[in-house]
């Protein structure tokens, strides 16, 4: 069935269902099925059918992939849109500190799963990610509450992690979403955090940002599977209001 069967056979709620979803992905780059029932409804209407998704979504250069074991749908760049077969990057740049926070909270996850822990929600304390945090000699992020808190909205955005409480306080959480494994991949974050720590060390934690995209080759380190959305901008927030 093509596209135009798809939608001539959708109803109005499906259609509409349809559209928020595809915002959804154009803003955050992952629906986390567990996250909330939002995202639950999204991640059922889009896993059952994918197809016109990718279909839909591929004539602007991307592709959405559904991890059912996970729970995770990712919009991706479409590697047959790219020139030159090479992939065409919509991938955002992060901030040398953004990076450290990226691996700590990578790691943690890892961690978590390695060791066992399957269960729906992982959840680490500030005081967890403060101890990473210091194998990376980063002093300005250790107790750094606005600066912690404004990294973890950030990620927070693309589906990556959610803050219960306020950072400080004795009872904050970070819940870890398991679409950080889709954010780097284990080769990526092996080549991302040496680079990222050495940089770290060599510069003392400049706080600077790369601008290059991921084909450029010498700044990919930095770089990270999430849609920027800047483009988008205008259309998010109308689809904020929708979605509310």
């Amino acid at each position: 069935m093509n596209f135009d069967e798809f939608w001539k056979d959708c109803t109005s709620s499906e259609k509409d269902l349809f559209q928020k979803s595809c915002r959804r992905l154009l803003k955050s780059t992952f629906i986390v099925r567990d996250k909330d029932e939002e995202n639950k409804k999204a991640y059922y209407f889009i896993a059952k059918r994918p197809e016109p998704f990718s279909t839909y979504l591929g004539y602007i250069g991307f592709d959405v992939v559904v991890d059912r074991d996970n729970g995770v749908i990712m919009l991706s760049n479409c590697a047959d849109m790219a020139e030159s077969g090479r992939l065409q990057s919509n991938r955002m740049a992060l901030k040398k500190i953004e990076s450290v926070v990226l691996c700590c909270l990578w790691t943690l996850y890892a961690d978590r799963i390695r060791s066992g822990n399957l269960s729906q929600a992982i959840l680490i304390s500030v005081v967890d990610l403060n101890f990473e945090l210091e194998k990376y000699e980063v002093k300005e992020l250790i107790d750094n509450k606005k600066l912690i808190t404004d990294i973890l909205t950030l990620f927070s955005r693309f589906n990556l992690v959610d803050v219960k409480g306020k950072i400080g306080d004795a009872d904050c959480m970070i819940r870890l979403y398991p679409s950080l494994a889709f954010a780097l991949n284990a080769e990526e974050f092996i080549r991302f955090a040496e680079v990222t720590r050495k940089r770290m060390l060599e510069k003392g934690g400049e706080d600077e940002q790369d601008t290059e995209e991921l084909s450029d080759g010498e700044n990919d380190e930095d770089s990270i599977n999430l849609s920027d959305g800047e483009d988008e901008e205008g259309q998010d927030n109308d689809a904020d209001e929708a979605d509310e």
